[in-house]
């Protein structure tokens, strides 16, 4: 179904093997965050992807809100892994912090932000490995997350959380 294109626009990704309805519309607050969280990571030496498939093995796609990959997939493929992945979390945070985080982690991708809108915070996970993240840091406003990345700045959470809801 995902090959065929029958499913394109829809609000799904590919979790563990199972097509899983995660994406609801976005909030003026959700898209808000994601352009300042691209404007923050645009200066980054990796190449960022904002909203596009990660093919993580053995059988998901999800669809990260920002991912920052190395190198360049071959084409007709999706990268495998990532150096930062982020996820804006508003109404999935269960499936963001359960299923998606061990997936990242799996791949072996280092650092997964997850932006907790609603709970004010940055949640950063560390230390991936089969079981998940061995490490997880709760930043506030008024902290700042340490850059995730050669030629990204520290992350100053009160000034990405100001203003939305």
């Amino acid at each position: 179904m995902v090959a065929s294109g029958a499913l394109e626009g829809q609000p799904v990704e590919l979790l563990e093997g199972l097509l899983v309805e995660v994406m609801s519309p976005q909030s003026p607050a959700h898209a808000a965050a994601i352009e300042r969280l691209t404007r923050h990571l645009g200066a980054a030496r990796a190449r960022l992807r904002v909203q596009l498939p990660l093919a993580l093995p053995p059988d998901s796609e999800p669809e990260p809100d920002l991912a920052l990959v190395e190198e360049k997939p071959s084409p007709g493929s999706h990268p495998r892994t990532a150096l930062l992945v982020v996820e804006v979390s508003f109404s999935s945070p269960q499936i963001d912090r359960g299923v998606k985080a061990g997936l990242y982690a799996r791949a072996g991708v280092p650092t997964y932000w997850l932006i907790d809108v609603l709970g004010r915070a940055v949640e950063v996970r560390s230390d991936p490995g089969s079981e998940g993240y061995g490490r997880c840091v709760l930043y506030k406003p008024g902290d700042r997350v340490p850059s995730p990345a050669e030629g990204v700045a520290e992350l100053d959470v009160g000034a990405l959380l100001e203003g939305l809801s």
